[in-house]
């Protein structure tokens, strides 16, 4: 399904449901590289994965009321699901309050989080999609599992039924939740290794 290939250039290359993209490989600390990948503006990918985890999700019997996830680059992915299954609205949680939010739900990570995650808001306009709803959780990669567990905490507090969470890509092997992914990215050290 996804095949691995590192070069010397700072570059990897995904090759992902017949799909070739060159990722840029950016320093997460003094050892370690990850493959930066992002869907937005990528029709293709957004219609491959999806045609995938539509399959999967409907193999396994999950359908939910709402897809939801966190913005900001999964949003096209997340509507295309919606799409995918025939739904008329899908949930964005914002990582800031807006002036057009109507007493908004937040999620305020604790201060042990990791310095990447930020806080999280549910616009209370769109409770009724989430509030005894049964939901899939939806990001695009997955790596410590912070945003994720971010989100079912709030959607938890909105009081939603996360009935799974899903993802495009899972990299490396730091979360260990139950997640439906639909291939890994590795986590590079910066010999160009696959860790």
């Amino acid at each position: 399904m996804v095949s691995h290939h590192l070069n010397h250039s700072s570059t990897y290359q995904l090759n992902f449901l017949g799909i070739k993209r060159f990722l840029p490989l950016q320093k997460i600390s003094r050892q370690y590289k990850i493959a930066n990948f992002s869907i937005l503006g990528d029709i293709e990918l957004n219609e491959k994965a999806g045609e995938k985890l539509e399959q999967i999700l409907r193999q396994k019997k999950l359908l939910c009321d709402c897809f939801v996830g966190p913005e900001i680059k999964v949003v096209p992915f997340v509507h295309h699901m919606a799409k995918r299954f025939n739904q008329k609205c899908y949930v964005i949680l914002r990582k800031s309050v807006r002036g057009y939010m109507v007493k908004p739900i937040i999620y305020e990570p604790l201060p042990s989080s990791p310095k990447h995650l930020k806080k999280l808001v549910l616009d209370g306009r769109l409770l009724p999609l989430i509030k005894d709803k049964k939901i899939i959780i939806v990001d695009d990669v997955v790596s410590t599992g912070a945003t994720i567990e971010a989100c079912e905490k709030l959607i938890q507090k909105a009081g939603g039924k996360i009935i799974a969470k899903a993802a495009i890509f899972k990299q490396g092997d730091y979360y260990q939740g139950d997640l439906i992914y639909l291939a890994k990215l590795p986590i590079c050290n910066l010999t160009f290794k696959v860790s």
